[in-house]
């Protein structure tokens, strides 16, 4: 039969020992951090807001973008090859601003003959103005010789007819003399009528004259413009908001093809989507508050549509301040409409439990230490406070967060 040494059972009983009094500690530490949990003050672990009057503000958070209400196109009206850009898209300009170059070789071989043909209309006209001139000199002429020569003759006739009288000269030669005169006369008559009918038919040859260096002239002038077409200009300043889609240089146009668009940025407008929801909240005349790159612009509703679609509806801000050089059209901004607005109304901070859909419903209250759920009556919604119809008074503080433990409590 084996024994064994007494040595041996003591040192087992030492060990014993040490691993009941290990645990005694372990549990004593476990009770410990229990009782702390338990015993504690939450009001180190708890956020509340106190009831307080001022104001709460409604607001309907929207999204959209800039529109403009005047916007011009730039239309190409000749045919050509694009040879230059000059601007890109977003670029604020000038009124009579180049924004592209077209190239047309067959156009300005057409505008130089266009020049000859004008050169040589002038000429022309001037050579035929001074041929007309020199006729109308001519029987200007005609008749004053025919007059200074039925002059004299009347004198002859007068003279011979003394001498007629006096028998001094024979029938037959005054009767020569008689005829001779009648024959001027009839030549000065003639020359008057010819002169006349001369004058007459100059000035319609004159305006044909005119009509034909006019037509020149005009289809000079159409040749020229077409030249100056070649260069794309901006009619009123604005910002460019598009160009031709894949436009580049030795692009081929055609004559009507819309190359560019013009915005003005002094009309640019709101163009703006709210959930339907708000559909009867938002009206005419709202506030609205428009953030581009990061800074607010004050607007107001112009314009809300009657009809809803993708659970959307469609509203329309005018602008009430002057808007950034930087804004431009189908610029993606966000926005909230003001829908109400009470100066001195019970509120509190916004919990983030509450539920935005339900005007009655319960928040928890924090007082003497213990926490517990009252119900409310909920009016005006904002971002940051909501107003207290009724359930809360002014100094009672209201749980922002619910503790974890919040069920046992």
């Amino acid at each position: 039969m084996l024994t064994i040494p007494k040595q041996d059972s003591n040192l087992i009983k030492s060990r014993t020992v040490l691993l009941l009094a290990l645990g005694v500690l372990v549990l004593v530490a476990i009770v410990w951090l229990v009782l702390t949990v338990l015993f504690s003050n939450k009001a180190y672990d708890i956020k509340y807001s106190a009831v307080e009057k001022g104001a709460v503000q409604q607001q309907v958070a929207v999204f959209g973008r800039l529109k403009p209400r005047v916007s011009s196109s730039l239309v190409a009206q000749i045919d050509g090859h694009i040879s230059q850009l000059n601007v890109l898209p977003g670029s604020h300009l000038d009124s009579n601003t180049v924004v592209l170059t077209l190239s047309n070789p067959q156009l300005l071989r057409q505008y130089d003959i266009a020049k000859l043909n004008w050169q040589k209309a002038q000429a022309m006209h001037v050579s035929a103005l001074a041929k007309l001139q020199r006729e109308a000199t001519q029987l200007a002429n005609d008749v004053a010789m025919a007059q200074s020569e039925l002059k004299f003759a009347e004198q002859e006739i007068a003279t011979l007819d003394v001498l007629h009288k006096q028998q001094l000269l024979s029938e037959l030669d005054f009767l020569k003399a008689k005829t001779r005169l009648e024959q001027i006369r009839l030549k000065l008559d003639l020359t008057k009528r010819s002169e006349k009918a001369f004058l007459t038919a100059r000035e319609y040859e004159e305006k044909a004259l005119d009509l034909t260096l006019e037509s020149e002239k005009q289809q000079l002038a159409l040749t020229y413009s077409d030249v100056q077409n070649l260069e794309i200009k901006t009619s009123q300043g604005g910002i460019l908001t598009e160009l031709l889609d894949e436009i580049d240089v030795g692009q081929a146009v055609s004559k009507g093809t819309v190359l560019a668009k013009l915005s003005d940025k002094n009309s640019l407008y709101a163009e703006l989507l709210a959930p339907a929801s708000a559909a009867d909240t938002i009206k005419i005349g709202m506030p609205v508050k428009v953030e581009i790159k990061g800074t607010l612009y004050n607007a107001k509703v112009v314009r809300v549509f009657p009809s809803i679609e993708a659970n959307q509806i469609k509203l329309e801000a005018a602008f009430i301040q002057q808007v950034p050089t930087s804004a431009i059209s189908n610029l993606s901004i966000a926005a909230n409409v003001l829908v109400a607005d009470k100066e001195n109304a019970l509120r509190i901070a916004k919990p983030i439990y509450l539920n935005p859909r339900q005007l009655t419903q319960n928040v928890y209250i924090y007082e003497e230490g213990e926490i517990f759920a009252k119900e409310v009556t909920i009016g005006l919604q904002g971002e940051q406070y909501i107003e207290i119809l009724a359930g809360l008074n002014e100094g009672d503080l209201v749980l922002s967060t619910l503790p974890n433990d919040l069920t046992e409590l």
